[in-house]
């Protein structure tokens, strides 16, 4: 009587060849290498992107000597930044307030403005693109740099009742 060595010095062990088993399984492993390629492109693709958590963990805010703001932006502006019902306030210091609701958040963060850049309390911050007598254009560079759109409302018509109601100006 010969002595089993099973299945991997011994293929007929079990009945069946080795590629018995890998055949059924190559679709999944081809599955498995698809997806690993995509994942690996996908990272690739979003190496070009900045996350707002690498600012937000250096945050120097504090640090930031705001500058005198120009007069256009002056005053108390709302826009939308995607969900968010956001609002902005400057004094002529360059001090001022980013305020946005969304369902039940609200939140209000102080802001400096300095070089053309909003820098927000949290450590993020937005780029002032461009200004004209009733708008705002600002944008993120973060996950592929989007423009948000900031009309002037000293009357708070347009705020949320949250940031008309809890931002100074």
């Amino acid at each position: 009587m010969p002595i089993s060595r099973g299945w991997a010095q011994n293929p007929e062990y079990y009945g069946h060849s080795v590629l018995h088993w890998y055949l059924p399984h190559l679709y999944t492993l081809r599955t498995i290498m698809n997806v690993r390629k995509y994942l690996v492109l996908g990272s690739l693709a979003l190496a070009g992107c900045q996350s707002p958590v690498n600012d937000m963990l250096n945050n120097n805010f504090v640090q930031i000597k705001a500058e005198p703001a120009p007069s256009q932006i002056i005053g108390f502006w709302t826009g939308n930044m995607g969900p968010y019902l956001a609002s902005l306030s400057f004094d002529k210091s360059g001090n001022g307030y980013f305020c946005y609701s969304y369902g039940t958040a609200d939140v209000i963060q102080k802001v400096k403005y300095a070089e053309d850049t909003i820098f927000i309390q949290d450590g993020t911050r937005l780029t002032l693109d461009a200004v004209s007598s009733d708008g705002l254009k600002v944008s993120s560079n973060y996950f592929g740099s989007t423009v948000s759109e900031f009309y002037s409302d000293n009357e708070r018509k347009e705020a949320s009742e949250y940031c008309s109601t809890h931002v100074r100006t």
